[in-house]
């Protein structure tokens, strides 16, 4: 038996993380697909060589891809940003896969994904969360995050899913327009329904 797994996704600036963050210390078990994507470009050899050959020596440094400079080339490219894609999405999923193998079926899994839709993780899902905030509100905290213009933040933006397309396919929306605490404090109410309807059907199970 596998166990429970939430996806969690969103868009850029909306406060992924904070929510990821409130779930771990609510006990869930976290995947992070981008951590794990990170660690693949710069370790995995075989990816590496892949995307040097794909799309030039220039974007990769001592033997690691330049995520940032890769980044700026692809967010508005639609084609090369499924290339993209199209490389590290089966190192990265392989890795997800075999790291579930190995939790307790009793365990709620949370797969932080921001690509969890466009990469077909959301079918391994028992539920999903998704986080949305005002788009100007997110390019002013992705500006100051990642200490990019504001042209690179809406290149960003431009290759991402609709607010509707969140709204429209998940079990649970969490909107930040608000405070840092009135978003822990959602999240959490989040995390407490999950928890409640995952015991509730372990217990439907055993009857």
């Amino acid at each position: 038996m596998k166990p429970y797994i939430v996806g969690l996704t969103g868009q850029s600036g909306a406060g992924k993380t904070t929510v990821c963050d409130t779930f771990e210390l609510l006990g869930f078990h976290i995947i992070n697909a981008d951590l794990i994507s990170k660690e693949i470009t710069e370790s995995n050899k075989t990816c590496i060589d892949e995307l040097r050959s794909e799309f030039g020596e220039e974007f990769i440094e001592k033997g690691v891809l330049n995520r940032r400079k890769l980044g700026i080339l692809v967010f508005d490219n639609r084609e090369k940003l499924d290339k993209l894609m199209s490389i590290t999405l089966p190192y990265i999923l392989n890795e997800i896969n075999s790291r579930i193998s190995k939790i307790d079926s009793d365990q709620i899994v949370l797969i932080d994904a921001p690509t969890l839709f466009e990469s077909g993780l959301n079918k391994r899902c028992d539920k999903i969360v998704s986080v949305i905030a005002d788009k100007n509100l997110r390019l002013d905290r992705i500006i100051k995050r990642d200490k990019i213009s504001r042209n690179e933040a809406e290149k960003r933006f431009s290759s991402q899913l609709p607010e509707n397309f969140f709204r429209e396919n998940s079990d649970w929306i969490i909107e930040n327009n608000g405070s840092v605490n009135e978003l822990i404090k959602n999240a959490a109410l989040t995390a407490k329904n999950i928890k409640e309807i995952y015991y509730d059907k372990k217990i439907k199970e055993k009857e």
